[in-house]
């Protein structure tokens, strides 16, 4: 057996706490130590939740008996932007600012304020120069500060702050050894959120965030139930997340009654509704990836995440996916040392592990957005390491040799990068500035042919799009706090409002889009400043994701006027582009 290795995976979730320690050696891997601790409502509502998480994790450290203090953090949501990108080869320092030029229009935060990693999966050769094709992770600093402060209040050393996707993935390959060309989708049910990931010879090719997670599962058990000779039953919030870990969700057949009197086919019949919604949507996304992929099929569907060790959950999502569907879970794929935990405990809390397991196991390798400030710096290390007295003397004659050179140094190093970037711009925009000429070259013969038959045309002509069909989707992706004011209609070749024309001229969109037929969406997102952008992306992300369009084009947001609406919100304009009625 060869030398042992521990190491610890700590995932902070919306819902709960989970921390993952485990050994590595030349045989596999198994759980030492393990904790799951579900986060008090009541610590998110305080100002210094940051403090009070940290206080939570240095007990459940204690509690576990886990005595290292380097860990490995994961995090997650609408802040976190994840491309792929080809971009001429360069160095790493410079990939990071072709990085965020890249993926300028899809980010809606300050991108001077963001942490960025790329991992290259892959160089290829582009027209006799070379091209890396990368991993792009971006998130705002300050959401990474959050995170690293809770971890440091507990008395931790993050070590690498990666993403959700990259954790499971890494706990994939650990388990399972695939065939090239083998297509994975990983499906992370979390508290607030289920995660779609598609993952093909080491591409993260597609991701997805569905706003339906256990919480919905919860709180779809609270309210009343009439029982039998008149009594009725009430159920609050509390007893509805015992109602689900308890029961799950029963089968068709199932008999029996909770404490209260409930017969077990009421709480099948509101669990149905919601986890209709939830195969609905990742069946739509499914469709989407192979689609826009190309791909003839899911050869893998990977549950994990707390949501699927709800008895039932398994059973019902494999029955209506018709997909052959894999469980995560460490228990069962890993072993554990603790040997006091029941086939049932594994079965319940196993799935929820998988993220912290592959946190542990993958120690941020690929992407590792934890900023520099947190890193050990080199100046650090060589005190530690060097007497002091040495250490003077270097730095002394370091000094009077290079601070004569370092400030052109410093410029010209600025210099070549910033010629550098702005050449992998002008070759990224390269086929995007061809595509106008190759147009021009046909216009004429195009015209001609486009009037002939227009000419042959009888009086009417079918809609360009099943407006209907738009209307459907619609209805399905906009959420509880958006409303919808107006929905236009603009023809292929028709003149902008005023104010469209100019946002559409600054982005350099114009001209694509009035030559499109497509659909103008007005609406207004009501509620907070933070949840309204979190409502606005995601219905963006909804859009782009759907196979109904085409194409989605932000025009403006802007906050509504308080004279004019009773709440705070942002006011929105959208261009869709409806697929061609043929092809729906």
């Amino acid at each position: 057996m060869g030398k042992e290795q521990t190491s610890i995976g700590l995932d902070i979730g919306f819902h709960d706490i989970k921390i993952v320690e485990l050994v590595r050696n030349e045989e596999g891997f198994q759980i030492s130590k393990f904790a799951i601790r579900e986060i008090p409502a009541a610590i998110l509502q305080q100002k210094d939740r940051a403090g009070l998480l940290g206080g939570m994790i240095k007990k459940m450290f204690s509690e576990a008996k886990i005595k290292s203090s380097t860990v490995y953090l994961s995090i997650t949501g609408h802040n976190v932007i994840i491309r792929n990108a080809s971009l001429p080869k360069m160095p790493p320092e410079e990939l990071i600012d072709a990085a965020k030029w890249n993926a300028k229009e899809e980010v809606l935060f300050d991108l001077d304020k963001a942490v960025v990693d790329n991992y290259v999966m892959a160089e290829t050769d582009q027209d006799g120069a070379t091209f890396l094709d990368i991993l792009s992770v971006i998130v705002r600093e300050d959401v990474v500060d959050f995170i690293v402060s809770i971890a440091k209040g507990a008395g931790l050393r993050p070590a690498g702050v990666t993403v959700v996707p990259v954790a499971l993935w890494d706990y994939d390959t650990a388990v399972a050894k695939l065939e090239p060309g083998t297509v994975t989708s990983y499906v992370d049910m979390g508290a607030e959120r289920t995660r779609i990931y598609f993952v093909c010879d080491g591409h993260i090719l597609f991701s997805r965030e569905i706003p339906n997670g256990g919480k919905n599962l919860t709180e779809c058990l609270v309210g009343e139930y009439e029982l039998e000779a008149g009594k009725t039953a009430v159920i609050d919030a509390v007893r509805a997340e015992q109602l689900k870990k308890t029961f799950g969700y029963p089968a068709e057949d199932a008999e029996g009654k909770t404490e209260e009197g409930i017969p077990l086919p009421l709480i099948r019949e509101r669990f149905e509704p919601i986890l209709v919604k939830q195969v609905t949507e990742i069946d739509r996304s499914i469709e989407y990836f192979k689609n826009q992929y190309r791909k003839g099929a899911v050869d893998r569907l990977i549950l994990s995440g707390g949501g699927v060790g709800l008895s039932g959950m398994y059973r019902f999502l494999k029955e209506n996916l018709q997909l052959e569907i894999d469980r995560c879970n460490v228990f069962m794929q890993a072993g554990v040392q603790d040997d006091s935990l029941s086939k049932e405990e594994m079965k319940l809390y196993g799935p929820s592990l998988t993220v912290a397991a592959g946190l542990a196991l993958g120690k941020c390798d690929k992407i590792n957005i934890l900023p520099e400030k947190y890193r050990p710096s080199i100046k650090k290390t060589l005190v530690k390491l060097v007497p002091l007295a040495a250490v003077l003397v270097l730095f002394a004659a370091l000094y009077g040799y290079s601070s004569h050179l370092r400030g052109e140094v410093v410029k010209k190093k600025q210099l070549l990068t910033d010629q550098k970037v702005a050449l992998a711009k002008l070759q990224i925009q390269a086929p995007e500035l061809e595509k106008p000429i190759q147009q021009l070259k046909g216009f004429k013969e195009t015209k001609k042919a486009l009037r002939k038959e227009k000419n042959q045309l009888p009086g009417s002509t079918p809609f360009p799009f099943d407006f209907d069909r738009v209307f459907s989707e619609l209805s399905l992706l906009i959420s509880n706090n958006t409303a919808i004011s107006q929905i236009t209609y603009a023809a292929k070749g028709s003149v902008e409002k005023e104010g469209a024309e100019a946002s559409l001229a600054r982005s350099g969109s114009k001209a694509d889009i009035s030559n499109k037929e497509r659909v103008r969406i007005e609406g207004q997102i009501f509620g907070s400043g933070l949840k309204v952008q979190s409502s606005l992306r995601v219905l963006l992300q909804d859009l782009k994701h759907s196979p109904v369009f085409t194409n989605v084009k932000l025009i403006k947001s802007s906050p509504l006027k308080e004279e004019a609406y009773n709440s705070p919100g942002i006011k929105f304009e959208i261009y869709v582009f409806p697929a061609p009625a043929h092809s729906a």
